[in-house]
Protein backbone atom coordinates (compact mmCIF):
# COMPACT_ATOMS: atom_id res chain seq x y z
CA UNK A 1 0.00 0.00 0.00
CA UNK A 2 1.21 3.47 -0.90
CA UNK A 3 -0.82 6.21 0.73
CA UNK A 4 -0.65 10.01 0.74
CA UNK A 5 -0.50 11.37 4.31
CA UNK A 6 -0.54 14.76 5.99
CA UNK A 7 0.84 15.86 9.32
CA UNK A 8 0.11 19.19 10.99
CA UNK A 9 2.70 20.50 13.43
CA UNK A 10 3.74 23.90 14.81
CA UNK A 11 5.38 24.85 11.51
CA UNK A 12 2.37 24.02 9.31
CA UNK A 13 1.17 21.20 7.06
CA UNK A 14 3.65 18.50 6.06
CA UNK A 15 2.75 16.29 3.11
CA UNK A 16 4.18 12.86 2.41
CA UNK A 17 3.80 9.23 1.44
CA UNK A 18 3.67 6.13 3.59
CA UNK A 19 4.46 2.66 2.25
CA UNK A 20 3.08 -0.41 4.04
CA UNK A 21 3.71 -3.98 2.82
CA UNK A 22 0.69 -6.14 1.94
CA UNK A 23 -0.21 -8.57 4.71
CA UNK A 24 -2.60 -9.37 7.55
CA UNK A 25 -4.23 -6.29 9.06
CA UNK A 26 -2.95 -7.09 12.53
CA UNK A 27 0.67 -7.59 11.42
CA UNK A 28 3.28 -5.06 12.54
CA UNK A 29 6.18 -4.22 10.24
CA UNK A 30 9.67 -2.85 10.74
CA UNK A 31 9.99 0.56 9.15
CA UNK A 32 12.24 3.34 7.92
CA UNK A 33 11.74 7.11 8.28
CA UNK A 34 13.40 8.99 5.40
CA UNK A 35 14.60 12.60 5.47
CA UNK A 36 15.40 14.42 2.22
CA UNK A 37 18.22 16.86 1.64
CA UNK A 38 18.65 20.64 1.38
CA UNK A 39 16.62 22.05 -1.57
CA UNK A 40 15.34 18.49 -2.10
CA UNK A 41 12.02 16.77 -1.58
CA UNK A 42 10.50 13.43 -0.64
CA UNK A 43 11.40 11.97 -4.07
CA UNK A 44 14.96 13.27 -4.56
CA UNK A 45 17.02 12.99 -7.80
CA UNK A 46 16.27 9.95 -9.92
CA UNK A 47 13.26 9.27 -7.65
CA UNK A 48 15.77 7.58 -5.34
CA UNK A 49 13.64 7.78 -2.18
CA UNK A 50 10.58 6.49 -4.03
CA UNK A 51 12.57 3.59 -5.44
CA UNK A 52 14.11 2.69 -2.11
CA UNK A 53 10.71 2.89 -0.37
CA UNK A 54 9.31 0.40 -2.88
CA UNK A 55 12.34 -1.86 -2.52
CA UNK A 56 11.83 -1.88 1.24
CA UNK A 57 8.13 -2.65 0.79
CA UNK A 58 9.00 -5.63 -1.44
CA UNK A 59 11.12 -6.90 1.44
CA UNK A 60 8.39 -6.56 4.07
CA UNK A 61 9.58 -3.20 5.44
CA UNK A 62 7.41 -0.10 5.77
CA UNK A 63 8.60 3.46 5.24
CA UNK A 64 7.52 7.09 5.30
CA UNK A 65 8.92 10.15 3.53
CA UNK A 66 7.67 13.71 3.97
CA UNK A 67 8.59 17.01 2.40
CA UNK A 68 9.94 19.23 5.15
CA UNK A 69 8.06 22.47 5.82
CA UNK A 70 9.03 24.96 3.11
CA UNK A 71 10.01 22.21 0.65
CA UNK A 72 8.18 20.18 -1.97
CA UNK A 73 4.42 20.05 -1.50
CA UNK A 74 4.44 20.87 2.20
CA UNK A 75 3.25 24.22 3.49
CA UNK A 76 5.48 27.25 3.94
CA UNK A 77 8.11 28.75 1.68
CA UNK A 78 11.76 27.79 1.34
CA UNK A 79 13.06 31.21 2.33
CA UNK A 80 11.38 30.87 5.73
CA UNK A 81 12.63 27.40 6.63
CA UNK A 82 15.56 26.82 9.00
CA UNK A 83 17.56 23.83 10.09
CA UNK A 84 15.79 24.07 13.45
CA UNK A 85 12.39 23.88 11.73
CA UNK A 86 13.53 20.72 9.94
CA UNK A 87 14.70 19.21 13.21
CA UNK A 88 11.24 19.89 14.65
CA UNK A 89 9.60 18.36 11.58
CA UNK A 90 11.85 15.31 11.81
CA UNK A 91 10.90 14.59 15.43
CA UNK A 92 7.21 14.93 14.61
CA UNK A 93 7.53 12.66 11.57
CA UNK A 94 9.25 10.00 13.68
CA UNK A 95 6.47 10.26 16.28
CA UNK A 96 3.80 10.06 13.57
CA UNK A 97 5.34 6.93 12.03
CA UNK A 98 5.78 5.18 15.37
CA UNK A 99 2.13 5.91 16.21
CA UNK A 100 0.83 3.97 13.21
CA UNK A 101 -0.75 0.67 14.21
CA UNK A 102 1.07 -1.15 11.37
CA UNK A 103 4.53 -0.26 12.70
CA UNK A 104 6.66 -2.33 15.08
CA UNK A 105 8.06 0.45 17.26
CA UNK A 106 11.00 -1.72 18.34
CA UNK A 107 12.24 -1.88 14.74
CA UNK A 108 12.20 1.67 13.41
CA UNK A 109 15.20 2.97 11.45
CA UNK A 110 16.07 6.51 10.32
CA UNK A 111 17.63 7.31 6.94
CA UNK A 112 18.83 10.70 5.72
CA UNK A 113 20.42 12.11 2.57
CA UNK A 114 22.82 15.07 2.68
CA UNK A 115 21.36 17.67 5.08
CA UNK A 116 18.70 15.05 5.70
CA UNK A 117 21.60 13.00 7.07
CA UNK A 118 22.48 15.86 9.39
CA UNK A 119 18.85 15.89 10.52
CA UNK A 120 18.73 12.08 10.80
CA UNK A 121 21.84 11.91 12.99
CA UNK A 122 20.57 14.63 15.32
CA UNK A 123 17.14 13.00 15.56
CA UNK A 124 18.65 9.61 16.35
CA UNK A 125 20.78 11.17 19.07
CA UNK A 126 17.82 12.95 20.62
CA UNK A 127 15.53 9.90 20.38
CA UNK A 128 18.06 7.14 20.96
CA UNK A 129 15.67 4.58 22.45
CA UNK A 130 13.22 5.00 19.55
CA UNK A 131 15.69 4.23 16.76
CA UNK A 132 16.87 0.71 15.91
CA UNK A 133 19.47 1.82 13.36
CA UNK A 134 20.72 4.84 11.45
CA UNK A 135 21.52 5.06 7.72
CA UNK A 136 23.39 8.11 6.42
CA UNK A 137 23.74 8.81 2.70
CA UNK A 138 26.40 11.49 2.06
CA UNK A 139 25.57 13.21 5.36
CA UNK A 140 26.30 16.94 5.47
CA UNK A 141 27.57 17.08 9.06
CA UNK A 142 27.71 20.51 10.68
CA UNK A 143 25.93 22.82 8.24
CA UNK A 144 27.88 25.80 9.58
CA UNK A 145 30.96 24.15 8.07
CA UNK A 146 29.24 23.75 4.70
CA UNK A 147 28.36 27.45 4.81
CA UNK A 148 31.97 28.35 5.61
CA UNK A 149 33.16 26.30 2.62
CA UNK A 150 30.70 28.13 0.36
CA UNK A 151 31.84 31.51 1.68
CA UNK A 152 35.46 30.51 1.06
CA UNK A 153 34.61 29.48 -2.52
CA UNK A 154 32.98 32.87 -3.09
CA UNK A 155 36.02 34.69 -1.67
CA UNK A 156 38.29 32.75 -4.02
CA UNK A 157 35.88 33.44 -6.91
CA UNK A 158 35.38 29.70 -7.41
CA UNK A 159 31.68 30.42 -7.05
CA UNK A 160 30.08 33.48 -8.59
CA UNK A 161 26.57 34.80 -8.04
CA UNK A 162 24.25 35.43 -5.11
CA UNK A 163 25.38 33.23 -2.18
CA UNK A 164 21.76 32.98 -1.02
CA UNK A 165 20.52 31.74 -4.41
CA UNK A 166 20.44 27.94 -4.46
CA UNK A 167 19.41 27.14 -7.99
CA UNK A 168 16.48 29.53 -7.84
CA UNK A 169 15.55 28.80 -4.23
CA UNK A 170 16.38 31.70 -1.96
CA UNK A 171 17.94 30.88 1.40
CA UNK A 172 16.64 33.12 4.17
CA UNK A 173 19.14 34.95 6.35
CA UNK A 174 17.46 33.37 9.37
CA UNK A 175 18.58 29.97 8.04
CA UNK A 176 22.22 31.10 8.15
CA UNK A 177 21.88 32.63 11.62
CA UNK A 178 20.15 29.49 12.89
CA UNK A 179 22.77 27.13 11.46
CA UNK A 180 25.59 29.11 13.03
CA UNK A 181 23.93 28.81 16.46
CA UNK A 182 23.65 25.00 16.42
CA UNK A 183 26.04 22.20 17.37
CA UNK A 184 24.42 19.27 15.61
CA UNK A 185 27.15 16.67 16.05
CA UNK A 186 27.15 17.00 19.84
CA UNK A 187 23.58 15.65 19.85
CA UNK A 188 24.33 13.13 17.09
CA UNK A 189 27.10 11.57 19.19
CA UNK A 190 24.50 10.55 21.80
CA UNK A 191 23.10 7.88 19.49
CA UNK A 192 24.13 4.40 20.70
CA UNK A 193 22.79 2.16 17.95
CA UNK A 194 24.38 0.78 14.78
CA UNK A 195 25.10 3.13 11.89
CA UNK A 196 25.71 2.70 8.15
CA UNK A 197 27.41 5.59 6.33
CA UNK A 198 27.68 5.66 2.52
CA UNK A 199 29.46 8.39 0.54
CA UNK A 200 30.59 8.87 -3.06
CA UNK A 201 34.29 9.54 -3.60
CA UNK A 202 33.50 12.24 -6.21
CA UNK A 203 30.98 14.14 -4.11
CA UNK A 204 31.42 17.85 -4.92
CA UNK A 205 28.73 19.06 -2.50
CA UNK A 206 29.86 17.44 0.76
CA UNK A 207 33.49 16.34 1.22
CA UNK A 208 33.84 12.57 1.82
CA UNK A 209 35.93 13.50 4.88
CA UNK A 210 32.66 14.45 6.57
CA UNK A 211 31.62 10.80 6.57
CA UNK A 212 35.01 9.86 7.99
CA UNK A 213 34.24 12.20 10.88
CA UNK A 214 30.86 10.53 11.45
CA UNK A 215 32.65 7.17 11.44
CA UNK A 216 35.01 8.43 14.14
CA UNK A 217 32.09 9.71 16.22
CA UNK A 218 30.28 6.37 16.20
CA UNK A 219 33.37 4.15 16.36
CA UNK A 220 32.92 0.38 16.18
CA UNK A 221 29.14 0.72 15.86
CA UNK A 222 29.53 2.30 12.43
CA UNK A 223 30.22 0.87 8.98
CA UNK A 224 31.59 3.28 6.38
CA UNK A 225 31.34 2.53 2.66
CA UNK A 226 32.83 4.70 -0.06
CA UNK A 227 31.42 4.20 -3.55
CA UNK A 228 34.17 4.91 -6.06
CA UNK A 229 33.32 7.61 -8.56
CA UNK A 230 29.86 8.34 -7.18
CA UNK A 231 28.54 11.89 -6.98
CA UNK A 232 26.57 13.49 -4.13
CA UNK A 233 23.26 11.78 -4.93
CA UNK A 234 24.68 8.55 -6.40
CA UNK A 235 23.17 9.21 -9.82
CA UNK A 236 24.55 6.26 -11.76
CA UNK A 237 23.00 2.81 -12.20
CA UNK A 238 25.89 0.96 -10.55
CA UNK A 239 26.24 3.54 -7.77
CA UNK A 240 22.57 3.54 -6.82
CA UNK A 241 22.46 -0.26 -6.96
CA UNK A 242 25.37 -0.51 -4.51
CA UNK A 243 23.82 2.14 -2.26
CA UNK A 244 20.46 0.37 -2.13
CA UNK A 245 22.00 -3.07 -1.66
CA UNK A 246 24.22 -1.99 1.25
CA UNK A 247 21.37 -0.09 2.93
CA UNK A 248 18.86 -2.90 2.54
CA UNK A 249 21.33 -5.47 3.88
CA UNK A 250 22.11 -3.26 6.90
CA UNK A 251 18.42 -2.93 7.76
CA UNK A 252 17.48 -6.58 7.16
CA UNK A 253 20.36 -7.80 9.32
CA UNK A 254 18.88 -5.84 12.25
CA UNK A 255 15.22 -6.75 12.02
Amino acid sequence: MEQYVELKNKNGILRGMIHIPEGPKDKKYPGVVMYHGFTGNRMEPGFMLVRFSRLLMENGIASVRFDFWGSGESGGTFDKMTLSSELEDAADILKFFRSREEIDTDRVFILGLSMGGTVAGYTAGMHDSDVKGLVLWAPAGEMKNRLAEREEAIAKEVFKGDPLDMGGLVVGKQFIEDVKSLNILNATAKYRGDVLIVHGTEDKSVPPTVSKHYNEIFGKRASLIFIEGANHTFQGAEWISRLFSASLDFIKERI
